[in-house]
């Protein structure tokens, strides 16, 4: 006999459904891994200025912010079908566009459009997600979900590595990896879940209902996206050479794809505020030892290798305790207040650690990420514990 969840789904549709939007972030992913650098490299052939490309890279974040706080009465009014679908099409047509009109200040009003369409996958997913996970396994689906749609983002490169950036092929592949990112869900729309919103809560409220997920949301942002734009230019100036440096960015990758699913399966089994903590200590270690480790290319592999790891599980646990501790009327709203705190680490960190760099490359790297990360745990520490106090108030 096959049981029901309270969503009126057997274990095989459950399955399903998690199954088809999974399969969709693979291809927003893709689209993601395909643009950053499509985007940066031809600005680069371009002979664009350093803050030009610097602009181009931030223009997504800033999209996704400006849009986030009305993003949840969008997607609760579409329905998650219609939403997905329609933010992958926007971002297909996003790519024929690029191709179509080439000029720097073109591509970044085409890239911010762009962002504000895969916004909807984004957070219309990761709200799915968390709707028919059940508690038991939450952790290990979310794993799953976040190796899925990094593993689509981080073939994007090599796509572009074996297609050039000239020619209309690079934009092809965008296009139909991204329109073909809509299949699943419409295939399995008789599966989706239905979206809350009851209008209670602005965006502002909903970071109280739980603040030590939006803390570590933070963590994730600025630790993911710092180490991930300036590792290779940190490897650079304690002496490894170029190729050296660029392996290390694609074993961070592999790292934070192959140990997701051994964080998720923990956080199952234990606290997952302890193991945020225990995952924050871990970061603080791993990149107090890069300045030795770097001198060495095998243990800079090693440390890139798990630290990868720890950066990526700090999302997969703090879209975990989201989805573990808000009730469904507020999960669109919540999930859209975790990616405000994840873009706004991935703007702050980057821009503190490249000031920090300019004092000293590898040093100042090393200072600005332990410091930044030294106090949102104490952030993290301190929020769960008043949310504790106030529960056991209620």
């Amino acid at each position: 006999m096959t049981l029901t969840n309270e969503l009126g789904l057997t274990s095989r549709q459950r399955l399903l459904s998690l199954a088809a939007v999974t399969a969709t972030a693979f291809g927003v992913g893709l689209s993601f891994g395909i643009g950053f650098p499509l985007t940066a490299l031809t600005f680069e052939a371009w002979s664009q200025p350093k803050w030009m490309i610097g602009l181009a890279g931030s223009v997504p974040a800033i999209a996704v912010l400006l849009v986030l706080p009305i993003l949840p009465r969008v997607v609760t009014r579409l329905g998650p079908v219609t939403a997905i679908a329609f933010g992958c099409l926007v971002g297909a047509a996003g790519f024929m566009a690029l191709y179509a009109f080439q000029s720097p200040w073109a591509w970044l009003v085409i890239r911010l459009l762009m962002s504000v369409g895969f916004a909807l996958p984004w957070l219309a997913g990761e709200t799915w997600i968390n709707s028919v996970s059940k508690e038991a396994t939450r952790g290990r689906v979310i794993a799953v979900y976040a190796i899925v749609f990094f593993s689509g983002f981080a073939i994007g490169p090599f796509v572009l590595q074996t297609l050039g950036l000239v020619g209309p092929w690079p934009f092809i592949v965008g296009t139909v990896g991204s329109a073909v990112a809509s299949l699943p869900i419409l295939l399995a729309r008789q599966l989706a879940p239905e979206f809350c919103h009851d209008g209670s809560r602005d965006l502002a409220s909903t970071f109280g209902l739980a603040p030590a997920a939006m803390a570590a949301a933070f963590i994730g942002g600025f630790a993911e996206i710092s180490n991930l734009s300036l590792i290779p230019n940190v490897a650079l100036s304690a002496g490894l050479s170029q190729d050296e440096a660029l392996n290390l960015l694609s074993t961070m990758t592999a790292g934070g794809i192959m140990l997701q699913f051994p964080i998720g399966w923990l956080s199952d089994k234990v606290s997952r505020f302890a193991l945020t903590i225990a995952v924050a200590v871990a970061f603080i270690a791993l990149v107090m030892m890069m300045p030795v480790a770097l001198t060495v290319p095998s243990a800079a592999s090693v440390l890139a290798f798990l630290l990868g790891g720890v950066i990526l599980g700090f999302y997969t646990l703090g879209l975990a305790v989201i989805g573990e501790r808000i009730r469904p009327a507020d999960l669109a709203a919540a999930n859209a207040a975790f990616l405000v705190m994840y873009q706004a680490g991935s703007i702050i960190g980057p821009f503190a650690a490249g000031v920090a760099m300019t004092i000293s490359p590898v040093i100042g790297f090393v200072a600005i990420m332990t410091g930044l990360m030294v106090i949102c745990t104490i952030a993290v520490i301190v929020l769960e514990k008043r949310e504790r106090c106030q529960a056991g108030r209620g």
